[in-house]
């Protein structure tokens, strides 16, 4: 699944189904709530799916017949649907219309496959448990609009005993894998260091990984305990956090500086206000792109009592008796 469509494949025939219609279809009147059917050996350009869209009553017929290299797995992001055979063919389709563009030939035999949230890398997991990360940028090698077939290139990156992978929502350079009971965060092609985790990965997103310990839920699957749902922060998430206990928002700054995201910056906002350095706080809310926290310092550099200052600042962290007790002996004054 992606953010519009749900994806389904048997070994010979595989179906798009959109179902979350963008708005700017609803504008012009298309309705895309249909379950399309395609077979694997077929080569769909798209203007098919565009005419059924103009005329709901035009149906196609779909082939069914068995194919010599059947499905093995498939992986979609928001824009690109790869489906990968066993002979390691993985074909390139573009959303939402499944325009085929280009195939590639990998030199083993997908089991699982995932893509990066800007669709340009591509892990693949084969059956003896081989993880490989390949570029795929933007349609591989299509040419002056042919289909062509290619063999993909690796980037170097292979690791041997992974049974998961899971591609961060909101950075293509970050790849949670699980390698045996441990965890391993890459950025780029450079991991950090191991996490002790036999937990299933659920979803990778603020620089923290969701994982399911499966395993203890089936212990006692009536009873699941929101426990059994964890959360693992990557490397720059903790070095932060120590920074601004141990050190200070300036340090901590220059650090963010150097591996930005917006989760740091909220969290440096975040401790520059406890500390009141709102020059700091806005700095580092312009970065992280929260409307709302500039508009709360620029309230707080029009508020001259120092003890409602902080009565506010305790009310955004939801500290709501520590506000009550500093907003009374501010009124006392």
């Amino acid at each position: 699944m992606n953010a519009t469509h749900a994806i389904a494949a048997s070994k010979d025939n595989f179906i798009v189904w959109q179902y979350k219609t963008p708005k700017y279809s609803t504008v012009i009147g298309a309705s895309r709530n249909r379950i399309r059917k395609y077979h694997i050996d077929d080569a769909p350009s798209g203007a098919v799916e565009v005419i059924q869209d103009l005329d709901q009553n035009i149906e196609i017929a779909v082939n069914t017949f068995a194919s010599n290299d059947p499905i093995c797995c498939l992986a979609s992001s928001n824009k690109t649907l790869l489906i990968a055979r066993e002979s390691g063919l993985v074909q390139y389709y573009a959303l939402p219309h499944v325009a085929l563009y280009n195939r590639h030939k990998l030199a083993i035999r997908p089991h699982k496959m995932a893509i990066n949230c800007n669709s340009t890398r591509l892990s693949v997991i084969d059956v003896a448990g081989v993880l490989t990360v390949i570029e795929i940028a933007d349609g591989g090698s299509k040419q002056n609009g042919t289909r062509q077939s290619t063999t993909m290139e690796n980037d170097k990156l292979e690791r041997k005993d992974v049974w998961a992978m899971c591609w961060a929502a909101d950075n293509p350079q970050l790849l949670a894998i699980m390698e045996k009971t441990r965890m391993y965060i890459f950025k780029g092609n450079n991991p950090e260091e191991p996490i002790a985790s036999s937990g299933y990965l659920c979803g990778f997103q603020d620089l923290e990984v969701r994982a399911l310990l499966l395993d203890e839920v089936m212990e006692a699957p009536d009873k699941p305990g929101g426990d059994k749902l964890v959360k693992l922060e990557v490397k720059s998430l903790r070095d932060t956090r120590q920074l601004l206990e141990k050190v200070g928002v300036k340090e901590a700054a220059q650090f963010i500086e150097d591996n930005p995201h917006p989760r740091l910056w909220r969290l440096l906002a975040e401790a520059a206000l406890r500390d009141m350095n709102l020059s700091m706080a806005e700095s580092a809310f312009i970065r992280s792109n929260n409307y709302a926290g500039i508009a709360f310092v620029k309230k707080l550099r029009n508020i001259g009592s120092v003890s409602i200052r902080k009565a506010y600042i305790a009310t955004y962290f939801k500290r709501f008796d520590e506000a009550e007790k500093l907003f009374f002996e501010a009124d006392r004054r």
